[in-house]
């Protein structure tokens, strides 16, 4: 390749450019607005520079992971679901005991006290209750049914209460 030829003005102001880009004096800035080839060099060198690293305080890096997990919602740690399942089995227990003493009260009912004290051996006696509803007029009429000696029986109770009967 075949180097072309430059200017001394655009070579003074190329090294002045090499030098320092920001500030390449001002000579170099007089020839850089009739000259572009020289203007477009100048880009191409503070193109090419290293940007300054970006500034940030001090363990910043080191509080990041907790800053992030400080925005994210709260988990909930294992204890707090435990006390949760706590306080289901002592309330599925106390429902359990609950309806077992409910049950076994209901299966081990003692009589009534009436029914529980003994009867004594002589007062036995066989009470048949009456009808409610029952009409007199039908004793009347059975009494009208009765052969003679039934009725001469009957008539003998009657006369005789505390004689046992004969049937």
């Amino acid at each position: 390749m075949r180097e072309i030829p430059l200017s001394p003005n655009c070579e003074a102001t190329l090294a002045a450019v090499e030098a320092d880009p920001l500030d390449p004096g001002r000579d170099a800035e007089l020839h850089m607005k009739t000259c572009t080839a020289c203007a477009e060099a100048r880009v191409i060198y503070l193109a090419q520079e290293e940007p300054p690293g970006i500034l940030v305080p001090a363990g910043y890096f080191d509080r990041l992971p907790g800053r992030v997990l400080g925005k994210l919602p709260a988990r909930r740690s294992l204890a707090h679901h435990a006390r949760g399942l706590y306080w289901a089995a002592a309330a599925a227990l106390l429902m359990a005991v609950g309806a077992g003493a409910f049950w076994a009260g209901r299966a081990n009912r003692t009589p009534l006290v009436e029914a529980t004290m003994p009867k004594p051996a002589d007062t036995v006696e066989v009470m048949v209750p009456e009808a409610p509803f029952r009409d007199r007029d039908e004793e009347a009429a059975q009494i009208q049914s009765l052969s003679p000696e039934e009725m001469k029986a009957l008539l003998e109770r009657l006369d005789h209460p505390s004689a046992p009967s004969k049937r």
